[in-house]
């Protein structure tokens, strides 16, 4: 049968070339057939084949047989009677699998190619941070935050983002698809594909004003706010084809008599802002901007789309913090209020119920205090930070700081070592808590939080430990090696190494992430691992790729951190 099904194989029109030397090696055969049948009549003795042609033979039949096999695998291998459906899935399997490790070596020779590299040595990173200005991104590129010019899947990417080398920024933001910084001139920059869409690109300056100092990102948003306090928009989606200009928001009631606004927050389509006279105004951007009554103005429905309006409150404010649907209010007195979403307990109100998923009115955060609302005495709250639905806050307590989380932690957020679904009470990241060391004077003092940023899932904190760097604007101090900056810790969600690239596995403890440069040098003797570096004078001149003519001879720079849904970025800021 194996025969007969090959011959028909061979014999259709696509494999007309193997059916002729299918027809030869048939003529062949029985004209040896004959011809052995002949001289075994002759001789009267039986046909002998030696063993070379035999082997000859072996040779060929088995050469055609392989020929045959990899040419036509697909049409014969149902008639093989070792072969069948399995042999074909086994093989599609093997392609697959060769295919997608093709593809993941392809990958990590582009991070590769991406990630910055220098000749200085670990212990020298903090003369590499200051100078080589510019936004550097660690995570996921699948929007093109990393690399605009190349959107893709790739994660664990760690690079330079093209563009914006040798630029210092004074403030960057990243939503879920789309970025923006505003760097020293006034000039914000906005890039990724839910901006430009999936064609390369490098980051556009959408809008030039000198006097821009900050930037937030909200779903569909860039959210821009300047020195004269005022608060502008500019799309962040289809934004490189809008015409439209920069629509400003109008404050109800007015900025009183030198009332100027110090901070800004944004999350998924509403904003916060904080002003010197201690008020807070918020806004919704689109429908969805009070839907889960996150502008803490109570159940009243008459709320203005763009309008900045004023929390009603008899308390004083410092801070605030946006969640994704949630607003966390710091108070001059160091107490939280809160209003909005409460799904995962981000609002800190004990056992889930169905009545407090959503908080409608601002209030005292219910279990933030030793399972309860009153601020013991001694105690305050000094800095609050969200994530999308997780909520941190540094607490002081006579001469010691403590971090609390709570919230959503399914990912690790929470820092605690656990990872739980809704955490409605508070509780401590004992790797951010109770630590102190020995200050120039030989007195212990406790090491609180220099910055706390969060993305959506991780959160990113500066330690406020001492350090052996001397501003010095003569720039001896910038040359004593080894130099020790702030550490930095990460923690919650890894799948796209926004935390820590060579990984991929969630942290439910703040770890210390590599270096943002891979390092040349041979030098081993220094620990390898990420820290800020402190605020110091630097020399233009020293700065790679800077456009030296715009700046002044020296400059006072510190870095910075930002954070989005996949990506961590890190870039140095003038003071």
């Amino acid at each position: 049968m194996f025969r007969f099904a090959c011959r028909r194989q061979l014999l259709m029109p696509g494999n007309r070339q193997a059916a002729h030397i299918y027809r030869l090696i048939r003529q062949y055969s029985q004209q040896q057939q004959q011809q052995g049948k002949y001289d075994g009549e002759v001789l009267g003795v039986d046909p002998q084949v030696s063993s070379v042609t035999k082997a000859v033979g072996a040779v060929f039949v088995g050469g055609l047989g392989y020929y045959i096999y990899s040419e036509y695998n697909s049409t014969i291998a149902p008639y093989l009677p070792w072969s069948g459906q399995g042999a074909l899935k086994d093989a599609a399997l093997a392609a697959a699998d060769h295919e997608a490790k093709d593809k993941t070596r392809k990958q990590r020779q582009q991070r590769e190619t991406l990630m910055p590299k220098s000749d200085l040595g670990p212990e020298e990173q903090l003369k590499w941070a200051w100078t080589h200005p510019g936004v550097y991104v660690t995570g996921s590129n699948e929007y093109g935050l990393a690399d605009p010019r190349s959107p893709s899947a790739l994660s664990g990417v760690k690079c330079a983002v093209p563009g914006l080398e040798g630029k210092l920024i004074r403030s960057a933001a990243f939503s879920k698809t789309h970025a923006a910084a505003v760097d020293s001139d006034g000039c914000v920059y906005q890039w990724g594909t839910g901006f430009a869409g999936n064609k390369s690109h490098l980051p556009i300056c959408t809008l030039k004003d000198s006097n821009i100092c900050q930037v937030a990102t909200s779903e569909n948003y860039v959210v821009v706010r300047d020195r004269t306090s005022r608060i502008r928009l500019l799309s962040g989606t289809d934004g490189i084809n809008s015409a439209e200009p920069p629509a400003s928001l109008k404050f109800e009631p007015a900025l009183g008599w030198r009332e100027s606004v110090v901070s800004l927050e944004a999350g998924r389509s509403h904003i916060a802002v904080t002003t010197s006279s201690g008020n807070v105004y918020t806004a919704a951007l689109d429908e969805s901007g009070n839907a889960r009554y996150q502008l803490g103005h109570g159940f009243s429905t008459e709320v203005k789309p763009l309008v900045l309006q004023r929390v009603q409150s008899d308390q004083q404010f410092v801070s605030a913090a946006c969640g994704a649907d949630y607003t966390l209010l710091l108070t001059a007195k160091g107490d939280v209020l809160g209003c909005g979403a409460n799904d995962f307990g981000q609002l800190a109100t004990g056992s889930y119920r169905v009545d407090t998923t959503t908080v409608r009115e601002l209030v005292m955060l219910p279990k933030l205090w030793n399972n309860g609302p009153v601020r013991p005495q001694g105690a305050r709250a000094v800095s609050i930070a969200a994530g999308a639905a997780t909520s941190y806050a540094q607490i002081a307590q006579g001469s010691t700081l403590q971090l609390l989380a709570w919230g959503r932690g399914i990912d690790g957020q929470l820092g605690n070592r656990t990872f739980t679904h809704m955490q409605g009470t508070p509780v401590s990241i004992d790797a951010l808590s109770g630590h102190k060391e020995l200050d120039a004077d030989r007195k212990r003092r406790a090491i609180g939080l220099r910055a706390l940023v969060s993305g959506a899932d991780h959160a990113i904190a500066v330690r406020d430990n001492s350090t052996n760097v001397v501003a010095d604007k003569s720039g001896a101090a910038v040359s004593t090696l080894p130099l020790f900056g702030y550490d930095v810790l990460v923690w919650g969600n890894n799948s796209a190494g926004q935390c820590i690239p060579e990984r991929r596995h969630r942290f439910s403890e703040p770890e210390h992430p590599p270096l943002l440069y891979t390092s040349l040098s041979k030098r081993t003797e220094a620990v390898s691992r990420l820290q800020a570096a402190p605020p110091q004078w630097v020399a233009a001149a020293d700065m790679q790729n800077a456009n030296v003519g715009k700046l002044p001879k020296k400059l006072l720079v510190e870095q910075a951190f930002a954070a989005g849904e996949q990506v961590t970025a890190a870039y140095l800021r003038p003071l």
